[in-house]
């Protein structure tokens, strides 16, 4: 039984902590807003930790909470990801700190603090770190959206920092997502027409995106992958 924390449970972080607590994990999870996710989650025997990601002085108590609560830690999942638009026309720096904080700097700061707990682990890897980008980071980052991907381009480099600094015994990899669940604000049409540009022409399954996750928390000899699961999207040319 792993004992972990994941960050964000309003979209994929849902899916992700209900899989790992029905499968017998000892799941806490950080949420801000979306109580009533968290109370579904509570009840199948999640632990909720209230916190805002975008406020530095969070995450000591976050990790400190988790401690007491796990008796340990085994692995973080970092899903936590605001995601709206930003025209760098008017752009302002709380859009990009509203985006950075809580996506990049709460990575990098809860890997810091949560490393030396691992090192208490018995085993020869003592701890995954997992990290949820996006497949345009690193391929055609589209219009409009520069604070997110400003801040998703520094979650890719923290995952690529983090697993120099953290090895040998803890892992860092992340899964750089396309279409999986659809934003809010975009239209079924529009998301279809976003689905119909990647050549496998549907959306990335759920259960990809969970066994993809259950094979990071478990794998031995991989560190420093950022890995592209985006029903191809990344080989599909221009995004705009």
């Amino acid at each position: 039984m792993k004992r972990i924390l994941i960050t964000g449970i309003r979209r994929i972080g849902f899916y992700i902590a209900r899989h790992l607590i029905q499968s017998g994990q000892k799941v806490a999870f950080v949420y801000h807003t979306s109580k009533q996710v968290a109370l579904e989650l509570e009840k199948m025997g999640g632990i909720a930790l209230r916190a805002d990601l975008s406020k530095f002085e969070s995450y000591s108590k976050v990790v400190e909470e988790t401690l007491s609560y796990l008796g340990g830690i085994d692995a973080l999942i970092h899903t936590a990801s605001p995601y709206f638009s930003t025209p760098l026309k008017t752009l302002s720096r709380e859009d990009l700190y509203a985006h950075f904080t809580p996506n990049a700097e709460a990575f990098l700061m809860l890997c810091k603090l949560l490393y030396p707990h691992m090192l208490n682990n018995p085993e020869p890897v003592k701890g995954r770190m997992v990290a949820f980008g996006d497949w345009a980071t690193n391929t055609t980052p589209y219009r409009d959206y520069s604070a997110y991907f400003v801040s998703k381009g520094a979650l890719h480099t923290a995952v690529k920092v983090l697993a120099k600094e953290l090895a040998p015994h803890v892992l860092v990899n992340a899964i750089a997502l396309g279409p999986t669940l659809k934003p809010d604000e975009f239209s079924q049409e529009k998301w279809k027409e976003y689905i119909n540009k990647t050549p496998l022409k549907r959306e990335v399954s759920m259960q990809d995106v969970l066994m993809l996750t259950e094979f990071l928390l478990n794998v031995e000899s991989m560190t420093g992958e950022i890995i592209n699961l985006d029903s191809g999207r990344h080989i599909s040319g221009e995004c705009t």
